[in-house]
Parts: C-alpha cells; structure tokens; sequence
C-alpha cells in the first residue's frame, strides 16, 4: 500500500495525516543522531511504520479502551494509534534516549498519549483492555510480561515476524491461549497476532 491508500484504506483526515507526517520528519531528525529506528525502514516509513502499526486498529472496537504499548520503542504502534483517535494509550519502554524522543514528539505535536520510562515487568499492577507490542521479545516472553495486565476480557495484540508459527508452538508448553493469525497489511512474511484467554498452564 502507497501513502494515498494508506490514507484511504484507515478514513485518515487531514490534521490526523499532517500529524502523521510531522510525527515522520521528526522521527527522521532524530534517528540521524540516536538510533531508533532502522535506517532502511525509513525509506517507506508509511507502510513500514504507519500501516504496520495502524492494521491494529479495526480491531480496537471502543477508542476509549485502555491500551498498554509495551517496549514501544519509537512509538509504534501507540502514538500511530494515538493519533488516530484511541484516547486512553500508555507507552513504556525502558531505553532512555527512546522516551525522550517520546517527550518531545508528544510535547511538539500535542498527542495525548501517557509516556513512562521503565521496564514492563516493575509497572504498578493494573489492568488493561487492549495490550500491543512490536518486535520486542518472543511470545513467551511477552506474555510473562503481559499476563499480570491481563483482565477477563483483555485482548492481546503483537505484530510479529516470521518465527512467528515456532513462537506459539513453544509458547503453548508453559501458556494457555487462543489466538488467531492475520497476515501483515506491510509484510506478507509478518503476522498480527490477536490472543485472548492468557494463563499460564
């Protein structure tokens, strides 16, 4: 999907796309100096940023759910979903440099997203309705840091790579979860992976 469909494809208004695009150019400017994200992702960045983080959203029925991003990194998906109207949407990530780009994005663009420096594992315990990560640990490392967040109807959202089938497979010897697969709207080798009903065995 080129940038136009992309607009298209999510009803993208226009502040929402002018947002999105100062949200890039700044995340270019900084990635010159501190590593964010990877430099070649950057030569598409709507469909490898943009698509990859907002395929979530059809499955976000309420925008008002609370939204926990963990390990968000250079803010995706939360701040792409964030800007696409989801209200109530929390980002961690334990890399210093990362949060400060967070801060300053979020100060230069008004977005109304919560930033805490941190590690997932040492977030007071609550609650979440919707849970979200992208490339930052394996399955069954995701739900050890997940499945203390996790509520009866909590959905569990992870954008994953092509190890994805193996991931589950050795997840499934301590958790117990259903899922369903979706292949990438930016990638046909990625998966969203959609989990709910996570406890450990």
């Amino acid at each position: 999907m080129r940038k136009e469909e992309i607009i298209k494809h999510f009803f993208i208004k226009e502040k929402q796309e002018e947002l999105i695009q100062k949200y890039i150019d700044l995340l270019s400017d900084h990635n010159k100096h501190t590593n964010l994200v990877g430099k070649s992702t950057l030569l598409d960045p709507w469909k490898n940023h943009i698509l990859d983080s907002l395929q979530i959203l059809p499955l976000i029925k309420n925008k008002k759910s609370s939204i926990l991003d963990m390990g968000s990194g250079a803010g995706f998906p939360g701040n792409a979903l964030s800007i696409l109207g989801c209200q109530n949407v929390i980002l961690i990530d334990s890399n210093g440099k990362k949060i400060n780009f967070l801060k300053r994005a979020k100060k230069d663009l008004g977005l109304k997203s919560k930033i805490i420096l941190g590690r997932v594992e040492d977030l007071k315990n609550t609650a979440f309705d919707i849970i979200t990560s992208r490339a930052l640990a394996n399955l069954s490392k995701l739900f050890s840091y997940s499945h203390k967040f996790v509520k009866k109807n909590t959905v569990l959202i992870f954008l994953k790579g092509k190890t994805v089938n193996e991931e589950i497979v050795e997840a499934e010897k301590k958790w117990k979860f259903q899922f369903e697969k979706h292949v990438s709207l930016s990638d046909i080798r990625g998966r969203l992976l959609v989990l709910r009903g996570v406890k450990k065995k």
